[in-house]
């Protein structure tokens, strides 16, 4: 299979903007499960934080600080070391079903 070339104004290229009124710490918490499902590990997801390069996780590393984001993010890679996530692969969502 090619690999596709990198195309600045690709339309399919995921872009993360801020929700007015959105809860920073359920979208910390969102955002490194997603990436913990992935098989990121914790240095990996941080960096995500620490870019500027990256508007919405940098933002909310900017608004908590670095204490707090890499406190979290390593809280959750323990909890999902522990399995707690195992219990959820065993659910598979229903088509049209998010997870939760």
């Amino acid at each position: 299979m090619a690999q596709k070339e990198f195309d600045p104004e690709d339309p399919m290229e995921l872009v993360g903007v801020e929700a007015p009124g959105g809860d920073p710490d359920q979208a910390l918490d969102t955002i490194v499960q997603e990436y913990l499902w992935l098989g990121w590990n914790s240095l990996q997801i941080l960096m995500l934080f620490r870019s500027p390069q990256f508007g919405v996780t940098h933002q909310i590393y900017r608004q908590k600080g670095e204490a707090y984001v890499k406190a979290r993010v390593q809280r959750l890679t323990q909890e999902w070391r522990a399995g707690w996530l195992a219990s959820d692969a065993q659910k598979t969502p229903e088509r049209g079903e998010a997870r939760g």
